[in-house]
């Protein structure tokens, strides 16, 4: 039966990874010229030993964890207004206070990296991997591992999601440098405070309503960005990259 949840979390995360793999090589040539590009079958073995691991984590821990099997019964009034209060939310941030105090090259850059990573990326990748690797895998480990050593389910919970949701900020951080942009105060305020506030709402929803919910309310959290952007385009300059040809 395992076996059978595992092929099915790896097939759920496989479309977002296989879309990673194309967006990232347009990521590369733009803020890495310099560096050579892996053959993309190194790139999608990448991301399998990055992502996979934690999709068997889940599987052997989310029932133990106290989290109900993966379904679409979570996708409700309550996660989908969660979800939707935690996009604008960052909005509101984004384009009322943060994109006000960086600089013009940074806020290019930014915005360049999501066009080029792509809608269906975001949804896909971040919406549905991130999720199963840390809510599902990662989180539903910690509070396993919680509720061995804390005689309090509700602490080993909030516990799980915070730390889930730390460790959820702290990986976006390499993308920030690799970007080469000027790394201040406010930009790395905004990228943990956000992100880990994406992370406490999906582990929320994660532990209340499902995985499903959590896909939701992540899936929005872009959908919702997406929106906005469209109506907030920011003119890139043509001096800002150095691009390298195909």
């Amino acid at each position: 039966m395992r076996i059978v949840e595992i092929l099915i979390m790896v097939a759920l995360i496989l479309p977002g990874i296989i879309l990673m793999v194309f967006s990232e090589k347009k990521l590369i040539n733009d803020f890495l010229p310099d560096e050579k590009i892996r053959p993309f079958w190194v790139r999608m073995l990448n991301h399998f030993i990055m992502a996979v691991p934690f999709a068997v984590l889940g599987v052997f821990f989310y029932s133990k964890a106290g989290f109900t099997k993966p379904s679409f019964a979570g996708i409700n009034e309550t996660s989908l207004l969660l979800g939707l209060v935690c996009a604008l939310v960052h909005v509101a941030y984004y384009y009322g206070y943060f994109i006000k105090k960086v600089d013009k090259e940074t806020i290019v850059k930014v915005e360049h990296s999501r066009k080029q990573l792509g809608i269906f990326t975001r949804l896909f990748y971040g919406g549905i991997v991130e999720e199963v690797v840390f809510r599902f895998g990662l989180m539903s480990f910690i509070v396993w591992l919680g509720n061995h050593v804390i005689d309090n389910q509700l602490i080993a919970l909030g516990i799980g999601n915070l730390v889930a949701a730390i460790l959820f900020a702290l990986v976006h951080l390499p993308a920030i440098y690799q970007m080469k942009v000027k790394i201040t105060k406010t930009l790395l305020i905004y990228s943990n405070s956000m992100n880990i506030m994406v992370g406490l709402f999906c582990g929320w929803l994660y532990w209340s309503e499902g995985l499903a919910a959590a896909i939701l309310c992540h899936i929005l959290f872009h959908l919702v960005w997406h929106f906005f952007e469209k109506m907030n385009k920011v003119a890139e300059s043509p001096n800002v990259f150095n691009v390298k040809g195909e």
